[in-house]
């Protein structure tokens, strides 16, 4: 066998190699040969932080001393590279172009895999839909999922966090994003002097501001919507605390069912850890500690996917699973056949009240049973209503230098707000596990033509510690497309649904499942200043009155896919 478990080869490196686009913009890419008999199954990895970096570097080494050659490229713009930085625009014909490069190449095999997180990851899909035929396996390690579903926008609603990664990947080399007073900021307007009082110009913020809805400009750099003509095995990572982690939960399932071949489709693996962004490198996520067994050895993984698909040898991929998905609350891995689960049960929380949801104090609750057709129980009734008022957004728990928003925080403070709505189950009276996708169903009525609505799935503990687990934002009047805004009518009624990505908890007995409802968090989205003005020069906002309904003809609810107890206890691995 060429490839090899263990480090085995010692390395020939060659930098800054200057590889050729079809257009003359030359990029640079830093490569690194086995020594040894080749030619060499070969990964490429296309990043815009800089391919001398010393952590992405060896990712890549660790790989190429184990029987892979190696080429680790600076994106158009950044770093070595010639031509403008543009992101997303150039990375599908870029990879492409080098693709065809290193093929003629007398280190490589004619066998090239992709490998990438975050960015990275989206530089990897974008280039699987009409991909050169040397290209063979695909690693995305939480990607990013196509624009304007997560970002710059997420379902309508500015990212803001994307203005600190605009400033950290402005210009040829990375910018301290820590030197930036980032608090003074969130509340800043308009958006579009945002850049300016950050300290820098960005022709890419201001290019993003543009085109606040799906357009033609966005779709030219989508992927997603092709993964049908993909017929490429890929090993899907990400972690249940990233931001990006739509990427993952819409991929997966979407290529297992309509990969093109029947191969590709049976050539899917996934693995779900309980992380942040900074994948499978700390067991602690926020305030919990998930356990050493939280960490596993994703490289041997790695390593054995791109040794089947690259050069058809086998160190025992056949025995990781299809789906390896950490459950937290127990913190133990489980081996499951396909993702979503077969066999979970999509379960409706139905919201509740007596009209009192508001806080944590207030009365909402969460009920398998809906909202009764011929009359409510005593004290019960159809709504709530809250108001938000842009000048007092609700807060969301972060620090912006770390690029990641989301973590197992303490809700509580938050949740002392009357603007934010509440509606908890009893005490549990039995584990509930829930792994899969996660909604906030609403029906919602607003005196504003336009607003959002964020939602939030909490794990409230026995000592009241209320534990965020996963939250979403829809802005309303993006509620039927993400192409053009549908603006709201007061007195009307309107189905929103809140997307919060997906979860793997165990809640434990005792505990209560919680559901948050609001209109902003602060500063993950930027506030909606409740007008129908465009959001970019926006600087005037109007105070919002929602209101949240849950009758028998308008049954908001909480919808969770729940695990039974014998579908999972024969699944854990170690």
């Amino acid at each position: 066998m060429i490839t090899c478990p263990t480090p085995k080869y010692s390395l020939e490196h060659r930098f800054h190699v200057m590889v050729p686009m079809r257009d003359g913009v030359r990029l640079s890419t830093d490569i690194a040969v086995p020594q040894g008999e080749g030619p060499w199954p070969t990964i490429l990895m296309r990043t815009p932080y800089g391919n001398s970096d010393p952590t992405r570097h060896e990712y890549l080494l660790q790989l190429a001393r184990r029987g892979f050659a190696t080429a680790m490229q600076d994106c158009r713009g950044r770093h070595d590279s010639e031509g403008e930085w543009e992101p997303f625009r150039h990375e599908r014909d870029d990879a492409f172009d080098t693709i065809v490069w290193l093929v003629q190449q007398a280190f490589c095999s004619g066998s090239v895999g992709m490998i990438g997180r975050s960015y990275q990851g989206y530089c990897t899909w974008v280039a699987a839909p009409d991909h050169h035929p040397a290209l063979k396996a695909i690693v995305p390690i939480v990607p990013l999922p196509d624009p304007v579903i997560n970002v710059p926008y997420q379902n309508g609603a500015p990212f803001w966090n994307m203005l600190i990664w605009a400033l950290m990947v402005h210009g040829r080399t990375n910018q301290d994003v820590a030197r930036i007073n980032w608090t003074e900021l969130y509340t800043r307007l308009p958006l579009r002097e945002l850049d300016r009082a950050a300290g820098f110009d960005s022709a890419v913020w201001q290019s993003w501001l543009d085109h606040p809805s799906f357009d033609d400009w966005w779709k030219e750099v989508c992927y997603m919507h092709r993964l049908g003509s993909v017929d490429l095995p890929a090993l899907h990572v990400c972690g249940w605390y990233d931001d990006d982690g739509i990427s993952t939960y819409v991929n997966f399932p979407r290529m297992r069912r309509e990969a093109k071949t029947e191969a590709a489709r049976e050539a899917q693996r996934l693995i779900i850890g309980c992380w942040p962004h900074q994948t499978n490198a700390s067991s602690i996520v926020g305030e919990l500690d998930f356990g050493p067994g939280a960490l596993i050895d994703l490289d041997a993984m790695v390593f054995r996917f791109f040794a089947k698909h690259l050069a058809g040898e086998d160190h025992g991929l056949g025995n990781d699973p299809r789906c390896r998905v950490f459950i937290m609350g127990e913190n133990r891995w489980h081996s499951f056949p396909d993702w979503p689960v077969p066999g979970a049960v999509t379960t409706h929380y139905f919201l509740h009240s007596g009209s009192q949801a508001n806080s944590l104090y207030g009365d909402g609750r969460l009920s398998l049973d809906a909202p009764a057709a011929n009359g409510s129980p005593a004290g019960e009734t159809p709504s709530d209503t809250f108001t938000y008022d842009p000048a007092n957004p609700v807060p969301y728990v972060t620090d912006p230098v770390k690029l990641q928003l989301g973590e197992a925080c303490d809700q509580q403070s938050i949740e002392r707000r009357v603007d934010v709505l509440c509606y908890s189950t009893p005490p549990l009276s039995a584990d509930v596990v829930v792994c899969g996708r996660v909604f906030a169903e609403l029906y919602i009525e607003s005196d504003a033509p336009a607003t959002d609505f964020t939602a939030k799935l909490v794990d409230v503990w026995e000592n009241g510690r209320a534990i965020q687990v996963c939250d979403g934002v829809q802005r309303a009047e993006y509620r039927n497309s993400l192409e053009s805004p549908e603006w709201l009518e007061p007195g009307n009624v309107y189905k929103v649904v809140v997307d919060m990505w997906a979860t793997g908890l165990r809640f434990l007995k005792g505990h209560r499942i919680r559901l948050e409802v609001s209109s902003s968090a602060v500063p993950k989205f930027a506030r909606h200043l409740n007008t129908r003005d465009d959001p970019a020069v926006a600087t005037e906002w109007r105070v919002a009155h929602q209101t949240v309904h849950h009758s028998a003809a308008h049954p908001s609810a909480l919808i969770l896919d729940v695990l039974p107890e014998n579908l999972i206890r024969d699944t854990v691995v170690e």
